[in-house]
């Protein structure tokens, strides 16, 4: 039975803290619109860069708009404030809104409360999208086949998280016979936490060093991935990388190991579910990849070009180089803090040739690299995307790959990874004009 959403938020007092531009405030917006709530946006953002996500709600008229800054007094005297989990617990509005006792709440939060669908849930520092997507697609494979005794019992599975869809966006169709797979991040799963509840399956691919720009330290940012499966309950099932045993501690939930490879985290699944390891063969085997990750966005005279915007750390680029035997690399940005002399390493063992963003990541990394090696294979302080691109491809030969693959934040040049993405693909495409 679906919940009655207008009968639970009609005439709500609703802010929406943040609505950006990957679609997660967007959704929030729609669903508490179209639920009969009164909802005030607030971003720090103007109406002109919000355009995009302001004329997809365009024919709700119960949304008031508070843009390119916030006011103290929307935090307060509000029924539910929605939070977008970028937001700092450092922020003077986040203080400010517990101080005034609002309730903040989050899609994954209002979504543990609020259904009876299966959810499973899915964390790590990387390969977390990749499983997730690789989850979804075997559970949409059981259920369409109608045999496994336990996925027969449902009819429609839905993915959403921090692969850039929000819970919010399906919220009102799910019942008991729905199934959600959830990509969850550090600061989703924090935020998240006043719900005090956990995903019916959990698993973690990993945890490295990551974000420590928003946890204040590791432990805090290790304890927020494992706010993944601190709640769960006996019947549970917790999948999780092997290296990570002593987080698990003493829970009569069950559990299981992996190696923390996308592969290995589908088999593990299917082992805790009974599940044809022959499915799983074929839903690797017919996976198409993700966008952003590795992915193949063009070929220019034998040339492939490999759009790996999602790399932000530099364990990704070491897991990009392993994929590829000789490739022309695009690296750099703003400087997550991270320690990149394995990397570093790397790059001039194998004389990579090295096309370098202009940004504090690169400072970093030519302070790192030997004088002989950077002069003859590294470019540096590239200040545009076609910059880098039209360079990479100068140099290149018959048969080579180049990589945009960044191990670094994308702020100082672009909107989000994303945009680096796709201002890659558009300067691939200049070349050919």
């Amino acid at each position: 039975m679906k919940t009655d959403f207008v009968k639970m938020l009609k005439n709500k007092k609703v802010l929406i803290w943040s609505l950006g531009l990957h679609g997660g405030g967007i959704g929030a917006t729609k669903f508490f619109a179209k639920n009969q709530a009164k909802v005030l946006v607030t971003d720090l953002k103007d109406a002109k860069a919000l355009k995009p996500s302001i004329q997809k709600l365009k024919n709700y008229k119960n949304i008031v708009y508070r843009l390119g800054l916030h006011d103290k007094n929307d935090f307060k005297n509000n029924d539910l404030i929605v939070i977008n989990p970028a937001v700092k617990p450092t922020s003077e509005f986040y203080k400010l809104a517990i101080k005034n006792k609002q309730k903040l709440i989050t899609d994954m939060g209002f979504l543990f409360e609020n259904t009876k669908a299966l959810i499973v849930g899915i964390t790590g520092t990387k390969g977390k999208s990749t499983t997730t997507k690789l989850i979804y697609d075997l559970i949409t494979y059981e259920i369409k086949k109608k045999k496994h005794p336990l996925f027969k019992k449902y009819n429609k599975v839905y993915l959403g998280g921090n692969i850039r869809v929000s819970p919010f966006d399906f919220m009102d169709k799910l019942d008991e016979k729905s199934v959600v797979v959830l990509e969850m991040s550090s600061f989703q799963l924090y935020h998240t936490k006043y719900a005090k509840k956990s995903p019916n399956i959990s698993i973690v691919t990993n945890i490295m060093p990551e974000h420590l720009d928003w946890h204040k330290d590791f432990e805090d940012y290790q304890r927020s991935k494992c706010l993944i499966f601190k709640y769960q309950k006996k019947d549970d099932i917790l999948i999780i990388n092997k290296n990570l045993k002593k987080l698990v501690g003493k829970n009569n939930k069950k559990v299981y190991y992996t190696n923390g490879n996308n592969e290995d985290n589908i088999y593990q699944f299917a082992k805790a579910l009974n599940i044809d390891k022959e499915d799983v063969i074929k839903i690797i085997k017919d996976f198409k990849g993700l966008e952003g990750r590795q992915e193949i966005v063009a070929k220019v005279n034998n040339r492939i070009f490999i759009n790996d915007t999602c790399a932000t750390h530099p364990v990704a680029n070491l897991y990009m180089l392993k994929s590829f035997e000789n490739p022309i690399v695009i690296w750099g940005g703003v400087d997550k803090g991270f320690d990149i002399k394995k990397l570093a390493k790397e790059f001039m063992n194998r004389n990579i040739r090295l096309f370098i963003f202009k940004g504090s990541a690169g400072e970093k990394m030519l302070k790192i690299l030997k004088k002989d090696y950077a002069k003859k294979y590294v470019t540096s302080n590239i200040q545009t995307m076609n910059d880098a691109v039209e360079m990479a491809y100068k140099i290149s030969k018959s048969g080579d790959i180049i990589v945009l693959s960044p191990g670094a934040s994308s702020f100082n040049m672009f909107l989000n990874e994303f945009d680096r993405g796709k201002k890659f693909i558009k300067a691939i495409k200049s070349l050919t004009k």
